[in-house]
């Protein structure tokens, strides 16, 4: 299962250490891809809305933040979809410029590599300084999740890794679907509920899609049609 390790001098990059898994809550309503207003229940909290704010196609290099690093980093706009690459061990993460509190995200991912003991996914509340805070909804092409708190130098488990079959396997597509609602995240991987957890250290912050490699192996990730909601109340 994938751990990630020190990475070295490059930029965008974290450690990963293991904490104790917390228990999943139960979500009823699974938000439909793109429409522009969404009703959603959430367990003690009641309904609440999610208007889109932008659909993003990735149709332009501008559309989203590009790097490129001599030690093997690579984020940017290629060929209509938002490609990240790193032969580093460890996370990597390209931000979007607008900042949030309570949102849903939704992209489609699809593995570009054969190498399975990675991760790729998206980031809410990632800290505007862009040193990788913030809160992290992630899978693999072994079909494992887990929902992580970016913190300081490292990457912390709220969700320990876990395998799902919801998740499709090594190079077919996923559609990862995140939600941060005041201290609620959950994770949604093709309109299955996988993990909710909750969690109050990061109330607000940029948008972001990440990669992680693990040690000896490298990743490489198209995301593409990356839906934003703001989440309000009705």
């Amino acid at each position: 299962m994938f751990q990630s390790r020190l990475l070295g001098q490059a930029r965008h990059l974290k450690i990963v250490y293991s904490l104790i898994g917390i228990s999943l809550l139960v979500l009823l309503a699974v938000p439909a891809v793109a429409e522009a207003d969404l009703l959603l229940y959430l367990p003690g909290t009641g309904v609440v809305q999610a208007d889109l704010l932008d659909i993003e196609t990735f149709d332009d290099e501008a559309d989203w933040e590009r790097y490129s690093n001599p030690l093997g980093v690579e984020l940017g706009v290629e060929n209509g979809v938002y490609r990240a690459f790193t032969m580093n061990a460890g996370y990597v993460w390209g931000l979007n410029e607008q900042q949030h509190e309570d949102v849903l995200l939704e992209v489609e991912v699809t593995p570009l590599t054969v190498y399975f003991e990675n991760a790729f996914g998206v980031m809410c509340r990632a800290d505007t300084t862009n040193n990788g805070d913030g809160y992290y909804f992630m899978i693999n092409g072994n079909g494992y999740y887990s929902i992580r708190m970016g913190q300081g130098d490292e990457v912390l488990p709220l969700v320990e890794w876990r395998r799902s079959n919801a998740i499709h396997r090594e190079l077919d597509r996923n559609v990862i679907r995140a939600l941060c609602v005041d201290d609620y995240l959950a994770l949604y991987v093709n309109d299955e509920l996988l993990a909710v957890v909750t969690d109050d250290t990061y109330n607000a912050g940029y948008s972001g899609l990440s990669v992680a490699a693990a040690s000896n192996t490298d990743v490489d990730v198209a995301f593409d049609n990356l839906a934003i909601y703001a989440v309000t109340q009705p």
